[in-house]
């Protein structure tokens, strides 16, 4: 998998991996808080695990997002586990996507 910076001007938005992606998959947002700020180190650490497929730096009481996916409950669970197990991860948060929309009544949202 290979991983994108997203920029838009001075602001750093985060990182976004290659679209097109299985159908299927189970997805989470696990929001960390860092023990120290190494942004850096930390980006480096998620993106050598398969399954991240974005991770974004965020504001607020955590430091980064990342998103995840798997195939299956426990290959989420583990993946999950793996992230919030990284050195330096004092806080961790963690929402599972649930599809609520069906295909046909889907709608893309855009924010210019």
């Amino acid at each position: 998998m290979s991983l994108q910076r997203i920029d838009n001007g001075p602001a750093f938005l985060g990182v976004a991996a290659d679209a097109g992606r299985p159908d299927g998959l189970l997805r989470a947002h696990v929001m960390l808080r860092l023990a120290r700020c190494d942004m850096a180190e930390a980006e480096r650490a998620l993106a050598e695990l398969a399954g991240l497929t974005a991770l974004h730096q965020i504001s607020g009481d955590y430091d980064l997002v990342a998103v995840v996916e798997a195939g299956h409950g426990e290959a989420l669970d583990a993946l999950i586990a793996r992230v919030v197990g990284l050195p330096g991860v004092s806080r961790a948060t963690t929402a599972r996507l649930r599809s609520s929309v069906s295909a046909s009544r889907a709608r893309v949202f855009a924010v210019a």
